[in-house]
C-alpha cells in the first residue's frame, strides 16, 4: 500500500467532486447549447476518475511474484528542468501569444516540448500541429473561446 498514492488519488477525487459542486450554479444556455459549466465538469469527471485509478492502484498493495531482497527501492535521479521547462514554456505562451497569435505560439511551444520528449522532428511537427488544429476547432469553433489572434491575422 503505497499511503502518495492514497493521499494523491484522494485529493484528486475531492478536487473533482468540488469542482462539479461549484459549477452546479452556473447558468446554462438555450437549445441545449454548451454553457460555462461544461469545460470545467469535463475535467472535474477526469480529475475523478483518473484519482480512483490512482487511489484504487494505491490501496491494492504490493505487487504479487516479488520476493523480500527484491523489494528495494529503485532510487531515481531527481530531474528538476522538466518542470522548469514546461514552466517557461507556459511563460512564453502567455507573452508571445498575443504577438503570435495562438497558431504559431501553440505549434512552437507543442513542438518543443515534443523535441524534449525525445520524438522525432517530423512526427513532432506534424502531431503539434494537428494537436492545434483540433484545439482550434473545440474551443474557438465549437465553445466559442476567443483565441489569440496575432499579427497575421489568424
Amino acid at each position: 500500500m503505497k499511503k502518495s498514492d492514497l493521499i494523491g488519488g484522494g485529493i484528486f477525487i475531492a478536487l473533482g467532486v468540488f469542482i462539479i459542486l461549484l459549477t452546479l450554479g452556473f447558468p446554462t444556455l438555450e437549445k441545449g447549447h454548451p454553457g460555462p459549466a461544461l469545460f470545467p465538469r469535463i475535467l472535474a469527471v477526469l480529475f475523478i476518475a483518473f484519482g480512483g485509478v490512482i487511489f484504487f492502484r494505491g490501496g491494492k498493495g504490493e505487487k504479487k511474484g516479488l520476493e523480500a531482497e527484491t523489494r528495494e527501492e529503485v532510487l531515481v535521479p531527481k530531474n528538476y528542468f522538466n518542470p522548469i521547462f514546461v514552466l517557461i514554456l507556459m511563460v512564453a505562451y502567455i507573452i508571445l501569444s498575443n504577438w503570435l497569435g495562438f497558431y504559431i505560439t501553440s505549434t512552437l511551444i507543442l513542438f518543443l516540448l515534443m523535441i524534449k520528449l525525445r520524438v522525432s522532428y517530423r512526427r513532432g511537427l506534424a502531431v503539434s500541429i494537428l494537436l492545434t488544429i483540433f484545439v482550434n476547432l473545440m474551443f474557438a469553433k465549437l465553445l466559442r473561446v476567443p483565441l489569440p489572434i496575432g499579427f497575421l491575422g489568424w
